[in-house]
């Protein structure tokens, strides 16, 4: 028989692959991986969760049989059906990568597989994400169904994970598609469901009561009705206390048994799965904490550290538990190339006790200093040298003296400073040692007398502002006591001790935390005894105790402590360790006396992990923690989250739109419906693009260009005119500002001159001929202007004057205007070949400019000169022809065909019109042997032509 152990594994196991192929797919994302051609990527790591998921089928065979002992014999058969359609879906997930890989092999020529594997993993994802027939069971006791995600949810998180994959890899910047966002929302409240559902079959039990005198029993088991686990009846025994002491110990218990069993049974991943989901399916402009992820950091760590010299810098300090000593690393997210360094010794081996943790704070830009404690009790402190190979010093200093028989406290730092604070347990004092704005550290020195703090005392230190050090420390009659030294005073002399605060009632917290914000403000907080977080504020003066959370939320005593950190904008945060062994937080801003409700951050973890807490990106904290795993063999892995404030920088937001216009590029190149999905990316390019340029202006020129190619030529080229029109028309407006602020550019006067000749082809095309024609016309006026000065434009002048301009004069019927403008085309390129006489393409343009002006001509019309014009621009491509056939014969062939050989025809020139059709069907017929899908219907139509013309040369001969 299947236990629930096994079965609660196989979730666990199925939801930590799936997870962390997510996690790997967000790490792609993430790290701003902009090639067009990111599907590869995505493959192998959906590749990796497949082959993880087939070496999981037995666990996941053992999940079918243990569901199928909770129901009925009769029952049975339902289970075994919804296995096999839940099968099937995993089956139509397999599908699409394979798909996907096809096309990708393919060459990425046939759309069909790309959009198939589209709608097979959004099939797929959908059908469990809208029914919820899928997630329950016959319940054996009654004629309803129970709740039972267990098979559901292993197809589930295969299914979306490989859906994410293929939006992901088909739209690496998918966060600027809003409807990407929001089927990933769908999942994630999806997600939620199933969580919320199965959550409510953990029943946490708690029993026992007060005596009424002064002591109460308290024993605990849990139960998971949906696997059937159950951790067994518990005694935890008699304890001190009362009511309120039995409430608070029955509400902590229930806390931890519910946060032990969802990780037991995998729902703790199932929470970390959603968070990560809801995370990148939300607008990347909406503030938020992010989900916990992996930081590639090879070494062990324990007893983690964290410290920013500078905006986006990041120093991580932890102890080697193998080596018992101090290692550290960087991140710089500011970086060409973001990545961690390799970690660096920055103290000897076996030099560094287990507790506490060392200290990590920064007093400047490019000062990083860690305070340990040494082996022989002594207080060390070691900095950044940038003068060192290592960029640390070559060894610690000790910073205590030579008494080593102290009781090391805490540190603090503001610019040009650090302070750390000790108690000497042989006098009894307060001793204090402070680094200067070089590093330099100064002798110790007493900050408060002997008898002034207690052996068992607690001590924290804090800055409230530049140079004043606030000493806090806790007195066995539970009292809150306090010293100021001032260090820019004359002497920076310490205050005579003095009470700030007594704990109410009967508390007596086990650590208390400080930290300044800089502004002459700092903060003392605590746990209370009934899991409650308390406040002292100082602003010069020191508030009473005020209780800033509810109740029941924190875990009393060592090693559960609280951390702060501040941002570059004085937003005070503190966060720790709950009783449901998640993360929390509350925060308060600057000039405010209210806290933040509490939030959650992530899910539960099975072990406890000191948090790391350091101020990152400008109003942004990052968080570092040690998952332990929750089963033998797992390998520790350190975890960050930070605050995302959803304000990028413009340099960062034309980034991300530069990686859409490159996508829209690739996809437009593509054949078939992908012409839509390079609209949609464009489109997204062009609304980051704003965004950039309303924060830095001098992107709007980029917006401008983008406006016109490749979105409005985009959607000209799908139909779209009224938009194409839209887009190009933002552009001119664009282009004409840069110009009246920048009235000497001739590169913008160029781009309104390009822009201009884009819309109007729009306008042409939408069809408003006359304003196509007018637009047309001026683009070809400004750039004749800027020939006038920079002879470089004169290629891009004649061009412009055969098309559009002197194609939609002729279209309008202004067969002058359009005579008159190509043929100053045709004198710029006879002008060109004399510049440079062996040039292929000039001599190539002459004669397209030449078959143009023939049909301008004839159209006036003068057959006889059009007809003229013709054969000199065919005679001239034949020409090239011989030289270069394999660029320029099949041309030929069109040419002859139309209109040398029609306007000959007309013309009465039979015998040349013959001639020039014979040779065009000798061209097609050479073509046709290597390319028949198209040159077939072209050889076979110069065949009818020549047939036609010699039908017409027989007595009362006619065409065909």
């Amino acid at each position: 028989m299947t236990t629930p152990i096994v079965t609660a594994l196989a979730i666990y196991e199925a939801g930590k692959k799936a997870y962390e192929a997510y996690q790997g797919i967000v790490a792609f994302v993430s790290l701003g991986s902009h090639t067009p051609t990111p599907e590869e990527e995505i493959l192998a790591k959906l590749e990796v969760l497949h082959q993880e998921f087939a070496a999981l089928q037995g666990r996941f065979d053992e999940v079918l049989e243990a569901v199928k002992q909770a129901v009925r014999v009769e029952q049975q058969a339902y289970v075994l059906s919804l296995r096999r359609d839940l099968d099937g879906l995993r089956g139509r997930a397999r599908t699409a990568m394979d798909e996907l890989n096809a096309w990708i092999a393919d060459g990425r020529k046939d759309p069909l597989l790309r959009s198939n594997a589209d709608n097979n993993a959004r099939l797929a994802a959908n059908t469990l994400l809208e029914g919820d027939s899928y997630f329950y069971r016959p319940d054996p006791d009654s004629p309803e169904s129970v709740f039972d995600h267990r098979l559901a949810y292993i197809a589930y998180v295969y299914v979306l994970t490989v859906r994410f994959g293929v939006i992901v890899g088909l739209n690496p910047q998918y966060r600027e598609d809003r409807l990407a966002r929001e089927e990933l929302t769908r999942h994630a409240v999806r997600l939620d469901w199933v969580f919320q559902h199965a959550d409510q079959a953990i029943e946490p039990h708690t029993g026992g009561g007060p005596d009424g005198r002064g002591s109460y029993f308290l024993a605990h088991q849990c139960v998971d009705h949906i696997t059937g686990y159950d951790t067994g009846h518990t005694e935890v025994g008699w304890r001190p206390g009362g009511q309120a002491e039995y409430d608070d110990a029955r509400s902590f218990y229930a806390d931890e048994l519910r946060a032990d069993m969802r990780v037991r049974t995998g729902l703790a991943k199932l929470m970390g799965l959603h968070d990560t989901v809801a995370h990148w399916a939300k607008d990347p402009r909406t503030p938020g904490w992010t989900p916990w992820t992996p930081v590639e950091v090879p070494d062990a760590i324990v007893s983690l550290a964290a410290a920013s010299d500078r905006p986006g810098r990041t120093v991580l300090v932890w102890r080697d538990p193998d080596k018992a000593q101090l290692r550290t690393t960087s991140y710089d997210s500011t970086a060409t190339a973001p990545a961690w360094k390799p970690s660096v010794a920055i103290s000897a081996e076996n030099a560094v006790r287990e507790e506490p943790t060392p200290r990590a704070l920064s007093s400047g830009p490019g000062l990083v200093t860690v305070v340990m404690r040494g082996k022989d009790g002594g207080i060390y402190a070691t900095r950044t040298d940038p003068a060192r190979p290592s960029g640390w010093l070559d060894a610690p200093v000790k910073v205590s003296g030579e008494n080593a028989d102290v009781s090391y406290a805490e540190a603090a730092a503001t610019p040009g400073m650090v302070v750390v604070v000790w108690r000497d347990n042989a006098a009894g004092a307060l001793m204090a040692a402070f680094q200067d704005a070089k590093g330099a550290w100064g002798p110790p020195q007493a900050a408060a007398p002997a008898g002034s703090i207690s052996l068992g005392s607690d001590l924290t230190v804090a800055c409230p502002s530049p140079g004043v050090v606030l000493a806090v420390w806790t007195m066995d009659d539970r009292t809150v006591h306090c010293v100021i030294c001032d260090s820019r005073a004359g002497g920076g002399a310490w205050s005579a001790p003095a009470q700030i605060a007594e704990f109410p009632g009967g508390d007596f917290p086990s650590a208390i935390r400080a930290l300044g914000t800089g502004d002459g403000t700092a903060d003392v907080v605590w746990q209370g005894q009934f899991g409650a977080m308390w406040n002292i504020h100082y602003d010069g003066a020191w508030s009473a105790p005020v209780e800033i959370t509810p109740q029941h939320l924190t875990k009393w005593g060592v090693p559960y402590v609280t951390v702060p950190a501040v941002t570059d904008q004085r937003r005070l945060h503190w966060f720790w360790q709950g009783r449901d062994s998640r993360v929390q937080t509350i925060h308060r801003d600057a000039q405010q006396a209210q806290w933040s409700a509490p939030l959650w951050l992530g899910q539960p973890w099975w072990s406890y992990s000191e948090i790391a807490a350091v101020p990152s990106a400008p109003g942004s904290i990052a968080l570092y923690r040690v998952d332990f795993g929750s089963e033998a063999g797992d390998v520790p892995t350190l975890l960050t989250c930070f605050y995302d404030t959803a304000t990028p920088t413009a340099a960062t937001r034309i980034k991300d739109a530069r990686a859409l216009v490159a996508r829209a590029q690739v996809l437009w190149n593509l054949p078939g419906p992908a012409r839509d999905e390079a609209n949609a990316r464009a489109g997204d390019a062009i609304a980051v693009a704003r965004e950039a340029a309303a924060l830095d202006p001098g992107f709007r020129a980029t917006l401008a260009q983008w406006l016109v190619f490749p979105t409005g030529t985009y959607l000209m080229g799908s139909g779209r005119h009224e938009d194409a029109i839209a887009c190009m028309g933002e552009a001119l407006g664009l282009y004409e500002t840069l110009i009246r602020e920048e009235p000497g550019s001739g590169e913008l006067l160029y781009r309104k001159a390009w822009t201009l000749v884009n819309l109007a082809q729009a306008l042409w095309g939408k069809p408003d001929h006359p304003a196509g024609v007018q637009r047309a016309v001026e683009a070809g006026d400004l750039l004749r202007h800027l020939a006038t000065a920079e002879p470089s434009y004169r290629a891009g002048l004649a061009q412009w004057l055969v098309f559009p301009v002197g194609t939609y004069l002729t279209g309008s019927g202004r067969h002058d205007d359009a005579i008159a403008r190509m043929r100053e085309a045709l004198g710029l390129y006879e002008t060109l070949i004399r510049e440079e006489p062996g040039s292929g393409e000039l001599l190539y343009r002459k004669a397209w400019t030449l078959v143009n002006l023939a049909q301008a001509v004839w159209h006036k019309p003068d057959h006889d000169q059009g007809a003229q014009r013709a054969v000199e621009a065919t005679d001239l491509l034949r020409h090239l022809a011989t030289t270069n056939p394999g660029r320029y014969r099949g041309g030929l062939g069109d040419w002859l065909m139309f209109p040398t050989v029609p306007y000959l025809r007309q013309s009465g020139r039979r015998e040349q019109a013959l001639a020039r059709a014979r040779e065009a069907v000798d061209i097609y017929s050479a073509l046709n042997a290597t390319d028949p899908a198209t040159y077939g219907p072209k050889l076979a139509a110069a065949q009818k032509l020549v047939a036609d013309i010699q039908a017409e040369a027989r007595p009362g001969g006619r065409p065909g």
